[in-house]
């Protein structure tokens, strides 16, 4: 995979998506396998109002980190394939992305000849 600092001018078409971890739950989610692309701009939204809530981007190299209850977090100018989230006991957390497509040399089944 070759990184490239992307510009306003050079930026491709980039699409939104949601996801609602439902509370007392674990979620992992994987942008290429479930999206077919990157996460390249995050929001991690706490709707608890009472628990904390966790969340790891980076896989296991990084720590998970707290998130308090009813705060949030935005993570820009990144690339994350893989995103964990721990909801708190009584309410959910709303992920909310900007996904980068995966451009077909990077998938190996359709690799040209």
């Amino acid at each position: 995979m070759v990184f490239q600092k992307f510009t306003i001018s050079n930026l491709p078409l980039l699409f939104p998506i949601r996801v609602v971890v439902p509370a007392g739950t674990t979620r992992i989610i994987s942008f290429p396998d479930e999206f077919l692309g990157r996460a390249v701009a995050l929001l991690v939204q706490n709707n608890d109002a009472a628990n904390a809530a966790q969340y790891q981007y980076g896989g296991d190299a990084l720590d998970f980190q707290n998130l308090s209850a009813s705060s949030f977090r935005s993570i820009d100018g990144t690339i994350i394939d893989r995103l964990a989230i721990i909801a708190g006991a009584a309410g959910t957390v709303l992920v909310e992305a900007q996904v980068l497509p995966i451009e077909r040399p990077e998938i190996p089944a359709v690799q040209s000849s």
